[in-house]
């Protein structure tokens, strides 16, 4: 069978990665997904809700994925998913991933047989995921947000995928400022505000993510490209165009006609977990949140400064405590 194409977008959350994978879904012959990654961990069990509004379990489009993939989301089906990534696709695992270009055998674990191991089941079971999705919507492309750069680089080896990685990055005092404050988490449908860490912590965690998605530029095998939010509000199209391209994937101005500077006109998706905009249709604002830059205490935006300025520089964001006054948008027509 031909191969299954995934535009996997990797790096750390909070990042815009939700709008951005919302918007390349909506091009002709793509569709997006979410964070398939937390498919078997949170969404099912929890019976979460789907981008559409609906819970998972009547959600028709995934139902129907999962009837072709496994013959349904059996509990059985959902925790053997979860043990493969715990065994083959956590964030330690990524540099024997990478020594090998991501043909890594894994680790077997607990009811393997024959020379299966969790790395092969792991690919194998996304395979079929992503096969299946391909198959229901009709689209030649899946936009995957799970962003963890280890269970891209384990899915990049399946030889039945053609993984694109596609790492979205955004300024880490702005994604630092994210995660410190309060946003509801609708789609737990139990009423808990989604989780915070403090600054420092995103900050390092940001540098880790970065590093290692650094690695899978160099060292992972897969076509990649990389995508500053900021850019991506400047310049919707322009942007896309350009990351498109460089993943061997091209999209045209006509393709994207959904966005333009300043707005997006989305129909609703099946993105599963995530930023609780996935649930918003119609025309959306695309503009840079600059909170940050007068709302974050100036001891914050020193301590981010100093834990993420090995790259701060490398992409193009100033590196001075007090950052930059923002350049004016730039405006694009599709």
């Amino acid at each position: 069978m031909a191969r299954t194409t995934v535009v996997y977008l990797g790096g750390f959350g909070r990042s815009g990665s939700t709008l951005i994978e919302r918007t390349l879904g909506a091009a002709p012959g793509w569709t997006n997904v979410g964070e398939l990654v937390d498919l078997a961990r949170s969404v099912a069990p929890a019976d979460e809700l789907c981008g559409c509004g609906t819970p998972f379990s009547a959600c028709p489009l995934w139902s129907e994925v999962g009837a072709r993939a496994f013959g349904g989301w059996d509990p059985g089906v959902l925790s053997r998913l979860t043990a493969l990534h715990r065994a083959a696709a956590r964030q330690r695992h990524l540099p024997g991933l990478l020594a090998r270009g991501g043909a890594s055998t894994g680790t077997s674990t607990e009811g393997s047989t024959g020379n299966s191991t969790a790395l092969g089941e792991l690919r194998a079971a996304y395979t079929r995921i992503y096969r299946a999705v391909a198959e229901v919507t009709g689209c030649a492309v899946v936009v995957d947000a799970s962003k963890g750069p280890a269970l891209g680089q384990a899915l990049a080896g399946a030889p039945e995928l053609d993984v694109r990685v596609l790492n979205v990055v955004r300024d880490p005092r702005a994604v630092a400022w994210s995660w410190v404050r309060r946003t509801e988490r609708p789609h737990s449908r139990d009423g808990e505000a989604m989780w915070r860490i403090p600054v420092h912590r995103a900050a390092v965690q940001w540098t880790a993510l970065q590093l290692e998605m650094e690695a899978v530029a160099r060292y992972g095998g897969a076509p990649f490209a990389r995508l500053r939010y900021e850019d991506f509000v400047a310049d919707p199209v322009g942007s896309l165009v350009a990351a498109t391209a460089a993943l061997g994937l091209p999209l045209a101005p006509a393709d994207l006609t959904q966005v333009a500077a300043g707005r997006a006109t989305l129909d609703a998706s099946h993105g599963l977990s995530g930023n609780p905009s996935r649930f918003r249709s119609g025309t959306l604002a695309v503009r840079a949140d600059d909170q940050w830059r007068t709302a974050m205490p100036q001891a914050h935006r020193t301590v981010v400064t100093a834990l993420t300025l090995p790259l701060l520089g490398a992409y193009g964001y100033p590196t001075g405590v007090r950052p930059a006054p923002v350049r004016p948008e730039t405006r694009s027509t599709p």
